[in-house]
């Protein structure tokens, strides 16, 4: 039998390799590339925050899928600002097994510092879901939306109607689970590599 609960500091590391299973199963997926040690430096951030909500799904202490957001994005946002050379320094040992990660971490630096205007990821302020992930490996598509609707339930139970997130165009099953759940698109943004990212809003209030 699954059972859900919010995530904890200790958590971060299975979170992370979750992550990186999940995330090597989508096409033109990039946060994988940064590691375990970053993506596990990164959901110890996440957590600490006091607005994020991380819900994971779990079968005999094993964790199967989770699903990460926040109530306010810009609090997730400054809190990887504050933290930007522990990141950093988490990500170089993959800099040596390929070092064009460089560039795009550093892209990607800019957009959470606010130093380039111009390049635009996502979803900066107020609620924003931010990953949806279930073991490739042990495939359950409705527990796997159950995961995602109980998330939301959650979002709304704390007064929130609306909420954004984001996903890349070419993530088609995603995509197809978001329009399933009632997802509306509402705005694409082209990343500076060229993938095109679509921005979606979840209608929370009739959602029982």
């Amino acid at each position: 039998m699954i059972s859900y609960r919010t995530a904890k500091s200790n958590d971060s590391l299975s979170i992370a390799r979750l992550h990186i299973k999940c995330a090597k199963n989508q096409k033109d997926g990039f946060f994988h590339k940064l590691g375990v040690i970053f993506i596990y430096r990164y959901y110890k951030i996440v957590i600490s925050n006091k607005n994020s909500i991380i819900l994971l799904a779990e079968k005999e202490n094993r964790l199967l899928g989770f699903h990460s957001g926040t109530l306010k994005a810009e609090e997730h946002l400054f809190g990887l600002k504050n933290n930007r050379i522990s990141l950093f320094l988490s990500v170089i040992p993959e800099f040596f097994v390929n070092p064009k990660l460089f560039f795009e971490v550093y892209k990607r630096y800019r957009y959470v510092s606010n130093k380039n205007k111009a390049i635009k990821f996502g979803v900066t302020n107020g609620p924003r879901g931010e990953y949806w992930g279930w073991d490739p490996k042990n495939p359950d598509p409705l527990n796997s939306l159950k995961l995602h609707k109980k998330w939301h339930l959650i979002v709304k139970s704390l007064g929130i109607n609306f909420i954004k997130s984001e996903v890349d165009i070419t993530n088609k099953r995603v995509l197809k689970s978001i329009k399933l759940m009632g997802g509306e698109f509402i705005s694409e943004v082209i990343l500076p590599d060229g993938r095109k990212r679509a921005v979606v809003q979840y209608d929370l209030k009739n959602w029982i």
